[in-house]
């Protein structure tokens, strides 16, 4: 009886310390493009929803609900101080740090803006956002999901960052209001924008980007400098760099193929400045959450920034 008791304690002091070892394993990767740096962590799905973040120019704080085993690359740029529960990033350069929970896989992001390099081609531009439809024109609909309500959110979002690094922004609609094309046209030209830039959904599972298209009629520069049908021909060049460097940041933020098209919608061939229209997949396709609406409003500041470079 005495043997087997002492056997059970030599047995229960040797499995604690196995139970008291076991950590959560996390996963650390990071990439580097255009001075944007991406830190990403991905671990167990409730592991990761249960962390905690904090952030300042050069430094990240993470707490985990646990202890945690952390598999890295080598050479990293960055130093790396991981305790029981807490890790804790020194960046050797400081700049705009923002933090992003995404899923499928469930990861933590951080997105490392260095110096002033997003913000400062933003700093001196006037711009002017359209939330496409509103009122009684719903645009796309998936059950109760209007398109009206997805494209005045994402605009109000994108509203709320630029407020921060432009100049002057302005809003066609700010709540859901009937306006018509022609007042939104009138009213993007009365502000004189740098950029103008249109969000609507696509009937598809795809990102589409428009610019102006003008048919081949002849010109008369007389009648071109006072026609309302005429103000974007001047701009053509730069909506259409203006597209692709949107195009381009939602490509690598989301790996989705973005379609380029040209044609004569009037809110286009109308404004008088660089001007896009962005559709976004339908919602039939995707759920727009705060995390996805936040990708895509991140999305179009850094193909902003990089137009403006």
């Amino acid at each position: 009886m005495k043997k087997g008791f002492f056997l059970f304690l030599v047995l229960s002091v040797m499995t604690v310390p196995l139970f008291a070892q076991k950590k959560t394993e996390v996963l650390l990767r990071f990439s580097k493009q255009e001075g944007l740096m991406r830190i990403v962590f991905e671990s167990e799905e409730s592991f990761i929803n249960k962390t905690k973040a904090t952030a300042s120019s050069s430094q990240i704080k993470i707490e985990f609900p646990e202890p945690f085993n952390l598999t890295a690359q080598k050479d990293l740029p960055f130093e790396v101080v991981p305790t029981d529960k807490l890790l804790v990033i020194n960046l050797k350069e400081g700049g705009e740090i923002k933090l992003l929970r995404l899923s499928s896989p469930v990861r933590l992001v951080f997105d490392i803006q260095k110096g002033e390099k997003q913000s400062a081609p933003i700093l001196s531009k006037v711009f002017v956002l359209d939330a496409g439809h509103g009122g009684y024109d719903f645009g796309i609909t998936s059950g109760d999901i209007k398109e009206k309500d997805i494209s005045l959110g994402l605009t109000k979002d994108l509203y709320a960052i630029l407020l921060k690094k432009a100049k002057k922004v302005f809003l066609t609609r700010r709540v859901d209001q009937y306006m018509s094309l022609i007042d939104r046209i009138k009213f993007a030209n009365q502000k004189t924008p740098d950029i103008f830039i249109s969000l609507h959904s696509s009937m598809s599972d795809n990102f589409v980007l428009y610019v102006a298209k003008f048919e081949d009629e002849g010109s008369d520069e007389i009648v071109d400098l006072y026609s309302l049908s005429s103000r974007q021909k001047k701009y053509t060049g730069k909506s259409k760099a203006l597209s692709e460097s949107i195009g381009k940041a939602i490509k690598d933020e989301f790996k989705k193929n973005v379609i380029y098209r040209e044609m004569p919608l009037p809110i286009l061939n109308s404004t008088g400045a660089p001007s896009v229209v962005i559709e976004f997949p339908s919602p039939r396709f995707v759920v727009y959450d705060q995390p996805t609406k936040a990708r895509l409003t991140n999305a179009i500041i850094n193909g902003l920034a990089a137009y403006g470079q």
